[in-house]
């Protein structure tokens, strides 16, 4: 099955993959860590005040290629995993490779073969993501290679992947903006004028926190944010950050709910 979430077939009796998933699926926020990393990796890669690029589909070949290194550092990092000897990482005793796409495609190497490897694949575009393990056994890889030695995942392979968590990932903000807006918000030269851009044309949404960071391009880049609420408060903005509950009531009071004590919010008052 080409799409995400394919439904799954009996796995054969593995018990060191049922260690390795029992460990991780200890952690209740495993959806949650795993989206943040891969939201972060994405962010990272595009790098939208920089190049004025919003999505995957803009990076260059090689770039897209890096993220799946991204997300290997961002998700040990999130999850605490120890580093492998051999493989990427190291879970309840045992080597555990981990591979990601953004297609349907995982490319496992020679010195995986046999062995266990943690499957991630998200769709930015639509704002999931899943992660599972699978043993690389000849019987769930295909029988080309690419020039690299590397073979891909079968159809039937898919169909034995186990699923630990599948579900939304954190919203691709920029992507989702209106064309115009977005670019007008890209456009700018600096920091404070991405952020006060992004205050006084995206109004009536919810704004999380690393998209300011990633416009301001600063070590406070919050700071820039707060600026603009006196700044805008006078030109018929109001600025809310949900850090603050008087902030927050107005927000909800406003009809809008905030998932995370850092979201901002721009209103026109005016």
């Amino acid at each position: 099955m080409n799409s995400l979430f394919a439904e799954a077939v009996p796995i054969a009796d593995d018990s060191a993959l049922a260690g390795v998933a029992a460990v991780l699926l200890r952690d209740g926020d495993l959806l949650t860590k795993v989206g943040r990393a891969l939201r972060t990796a994405f962010d990272e890669v595009i790098d939208a005040p920089r190049t004025g690029r919003y999505c995957i589909e803009q990076l260059e070949k090689t770039e897209k290629t890096y993220i799946g290194t991204k997300v290997e550092i961002l998700l040990r990092k999130a999850l605490f995993l120890e580093r492998g000897r051999y493989l990427d990482n190291l879970i309840a005793g045992q080597e555990v490779d981990t591979k990601f796409t953004i297609k349907n495609d995982w490319m496992i190497p020679q010195e995986a073969m046999n062995q266990l490897c943690l499957l991630v694949r998200a769709d930015d575009s639509k704002g999931i993501c899943e992660l599972g393990l699978l043993r690389m056994t000849p019987e769930v890889l295909g029988a080309g290679k690419n020039r690299d030695g590397k073979k891909s995942v079968s159809a039937a392979g898919k169909r034995q992947i186990r699923w630990l968590v599948q579900g939304p990932m954190p919203r691709n903000f920029m992507l989702d903006l209106e064309d115009t807006i977005r670019t007008r918000v890209l456009s700018q030269t600096s920091g404070r004028q991405r952020v006060r851009s992004l205050f006084t044309n995206a109004t009536g949404v919810l704004i999380p926190r690393n998209v300011i960071e990633q416009l301001a391009q600063q070590r406070d880049a919050v700071k820039r944010a707060r600026e603009m609420k006196a700044t805008l408060a006078e030109e018929g903005f109001q600025v809310l950050c949900a850090t603050y509950l008087v902030d927050r009531e107005v927000m909800i009071a406003n009809g809008f709910y905030p998932t995370e004590r850092d979201e901002w919010l721009s209103l026109r008052t005016g």
